[in-house]
């Protein structure tokens, strides 16, 4: 005897990809500066991604790589 109880049918693609849609905006909205105008959150993250590079890897090309970084640094923009 069937069970009158149990849907038939439940949507269940709708809100993951409302979501996944909603937070790639955000992030993408965040990444041009439509959310947030300092651009500080870049320098951070790339500032942290060379970090561990330097930390985990200290190569010939590291040490070259950190001069050219430090010359742009304190070049004219």
């Amino acid at each position: 005897m069937p069970n009158n109880e149990l849907v038939s049918y439940v949507n269940t693609w709708f809100w993951p990809s409302a979501g996944l849609v909603a937070s790639s905006t955000f992030l993408f909205s965040v990444y041009i500066g439509k959310v947030t105008n300092s651009h500080e959150w870049k320098e951070l993250f790339l500032d942290y991604c060379h970090h561990k590079r330097t930390y985990y890897t200290p190569h010939v090309m590291d040490k070259i790589a950190r001069v050219v970084t430090g010359i742009l640094k304190i070049g004219p923009k």
